[in-house]
């Protein structure tokens, strides 16, 4: 379900509604929906802007989700269109621990992605950052579409109220669409390269640099064969519309 509710922002960033309140209000969002339905939460960063702009199937299941803005390509989209950045920046590295901190419900946290080993690494930074929670599974997302039903049904034995889903975009958003009501979770989250951070695996950009909000220049530096396209031409691309947009060519 998506969730209903006043945030402090709510801006269309392609064709999607992107919210952005502070931290906290979005924990109170989460929480007041969770219950009521399966309540899925993703992140629009440029690469899922430039897709979402570009697949109407991808847009229609982004548009079940509560979506928080991730990163300076939609901040400066949002600039261009509605004449403000978001006021936070609430990417799902940071977001999703504090979540997890914040949130007045107790879960059965089951995490699903990475490659082998990651994601149980990821459980026990986890733990050590929410202890509140249980978690309660683990497992690599290098799984086929056959066996999807068998990952489903060690969710459910598992009893997980929230599944946590690092497989990238668009699988991850489109694997929460499609499989998160059937796993009996009450909550789904898309969380990008969370579990590599959390375990480790690839370092996080140092804190003057996030604050500088040039932690996409130290991942390209970090990773340029895989992000040189989201930050050179994605980005580039998006701003380039919102700029036709707000002329009227588009």
């Amino acid at each position: 379900m998506a969730i209903e509710g006043e945030l402090l922002a709510r801006r269309i960033i392609s064709g999607v509604s992107v919210s952005s309140g502070s931290p906290r209000d979005c924990v109170a969002a989460i929480d007041a929906s969770v219950g009521q339905g399966a309540v899925r939460v993703g992140f629009v960063n440029s690469f899922t802007a430039y897709l979402s702009a570009r697949s109407a199937t991808y847009r229609g299941r982004l548009r079940s989700f509560l979506l928080l803005n991730d990163g300076i390509g939609v901040d400066l989209v949002s600039l261009i269109r509605y004449g403000a950045r978001f006021p936070f920046n609430l990417n799902g590295t940071d977001f999703t621990p504090f979540y997890l901190a914040a949130t007045s419900h107790r879960h059965r946290v089951y995490l699903l992605g990475g490659k082998p080993g990651i994601a149980e690494n990821a459980a026990a930074a986890l733990k050590r950052i929410a202890p509140a929670h249980d978690y309660v599974g683990a497992r690599d997302g290098y799984f086929t579409e056959a066996q999807s039903q068998d990952v489903i049904a060690d969710i459910a034995a598992r009893r997980a109220s929230l599944v946590l889903v690092a497989m990238g975009n668009p699988r991850q958003e489109t694997w929460i669409a499609e499989n998160l009501e059937r796993t009996g979770a009450r909550l789904g989250i898309g969380v990008g390269a969370l579990f590599d951070f959390l375990a480790e695996a690839v370092p996080r950009a140092p804190l003057w640099v996030r604050r500088l909000r040039l932690e996409w220049l130290y991942r390209l530096l970090l990773e340029p064969g895989r992000l040189w396209k989201r930050y050179m031409l994605f980005t580039p691309l998006l701003i380039a519309q919102a700029l036709a947009e707000r002329a009227g060519v588009l």
